[in-house]
């Protein structure tokens, strides 16, 4: 709530109608900012997200994760990268803006509070409110550069089936000594599962999986092929990983965009504090993420997914599939006027054109902006490949913070000028 009272007050400062929006009473909120002062000009919504992931592990991180620290030109603190500074920079370049006489269109801010969850605020009141929501454009600005400090724009976003696989043995843990060999253990159970949704190639083995999966266009395989080994290497560099897993004839660059997922996020059960306690535990559990691409339909995937782990799961054990956040995955055609008014802000705040990715992320309320809105959408976003979003030291290079306000600016007037 401090959040999205800060934002408010922000939006409000700036001459904007300012307003927290509550949309159900166990959700978090959506800030929204509207200015109207351009009759007859174009209508630009700009999204972003003001919640950010757990700062977990903390003993990770080189300074606390909520009090921001610059090192070496970076700013380091949870949320610098995703998404609080793509948002900051849209907030100052607007702030700009009404300073020179204000913004050469009309302006909304789409706030929400729940991306890194379960997004569902504002997709309903997206839904809701479609008709007065209509715009030009959505510049959806949560992305990140490539791997070569490229600026990218997405022509697709994965979407997401996030579940808890929960096992079950007896109702107590017993001992493992006078119960081993006998008593069904839930952790075996659970890795045994896990084990059996993917192959030794990376393929994943829920029947049905790959049916809707819409294949990769000859002209990105030509491009992706010409680079790949390099590709690989840069992911290698960036990560700190000693090799390339997933599915193996398959591209490194079609892994990280054009291919479905499927991984393990974490597993608990059983004793696992210091010291020794030897058990058959009665419960464990995991959590499994699966990134989906275009046409894959998530509802589908849960029915084949629940069979599949039953299948695979050993007598005496109870096993539940438990549905944590879902999102269907988006196409975008690239339009291009509005993608060309971004290319050329990038082109002259960071001297690269933005090239076209596939999006390996997921942000659920791109479904029901398309859906519900039909304007041309634009995800882009100003996040170095190494920084981090997600994990312990997460930063923004405070030059691409910015030249992102620079690039918010210029693709305004860029914007503002097409029907002219």
């Amino acid at each position: 709530m401090r959040n999205a009272e800060w934002l408010q007050e922000r939006l409000g400062g700036l001459g904007m109608r300012a307003e927290i929006v509550h949309v159900s009473n166990d959700g978090l909120p959506i800030v929204v900012g509207e200015w109207d002062g351009r009759p007859g000009k174009p209508h630009l919504t700009i999204y972003g997200h003001y919640d950010v992931q757990p700062p977990d592990p903390l003993d990770k991180w080189e300074s606390p994760p909520f009090e921001p620290q610059i090192r070496e030109g970076r700013l380091y603190a949870r949320g610098a990268a995703d998404s609080k500074g793509n948002v900051m920079a849209a907030l100052k370049a607007v702030q700009h803006l009404f300073a020179a006489g204000g913004p050469p269109l009309n302006l909304r801010f789409l706030l929400e509070g729940e991306e890194e969850i379960r997004s569902e605020s504002l997709p309903r009141y997206v839904r809701d409110n479609a008709q007065r929501l209509k715009s030009d454009c959505v510049l959806v600005w949560d992305g990140v550069f490539d791997e070569q400090g490229w600026p990218t724009l997405a022509t697709s976003v994965r979407g997401l089936l996030y579940v808890e696989l929960h096992a079950s043995g007896a109702p107590n843990d017993l001992h493992s000594g006078l119960y081993g060999g006998l008593a069904p253990n839930p952790i075996d159970a659970l890795a045994g599962i896990i084990a059996g949704l993917k192959d030794h190639h990376g393929r994943i083995t829920i029947p049905g999986f790959y049916d809707s999966v819409v294949p990769t266009s000859p002209q990105e395989l030509a491009e992706w092929r010409s680079d790949d080994a390099n590709y690989a290497a840069r992911i290698k560099a960036i990560t700190g990983i000693r090799a390339l897993d997933g599915e193996t004839n398959f591209l490194a660059r079609e892994r990280t965009g054009s291919r479905p997922t499927l991984d393990a996020n974490g597993i608990l059960g059983g004793f696992v504090g210091e010291g020794v306690k030897t058990i058959i535990p009665a419960t464990a559990f995991a959590k499994l993420s699966m990134r989906l691409v275009p046409d894959q339909d998530w509802r589908t995937i849960l029915t084949s997914l629940e069979e599949q782990v039953h299948s695979l799961s050993t007598p005496g054990i109870e096993v539940r599939v438990d549905v944590l956040d879902a999102a269907p995955p988006v196409a975008i055609g690239i339009d291009p006027p509005t993608a060309d008014a971004m290319r050329n802000a990038f082109l002259t705040s960071f001297g690269n054109n933005p090239i076209a990715v596939r999006e390996g992320g997921t942000i659920p309320v791109t479904y029901d902006f398309q859906r519900s809105i039909g304007a041309p959408l634009v995800i882009s976003g100003i996040a170095q490949a190494d920084c981090a979003a997600h994990s312990p030291n997460e930063n923004l290079t405070v030059d691409h913070y910015y030249r992102g306000i620079q690039t918010v600016i210029r693709f305004i007037n860029e914007l503002a000028a097409i029907d002219q």
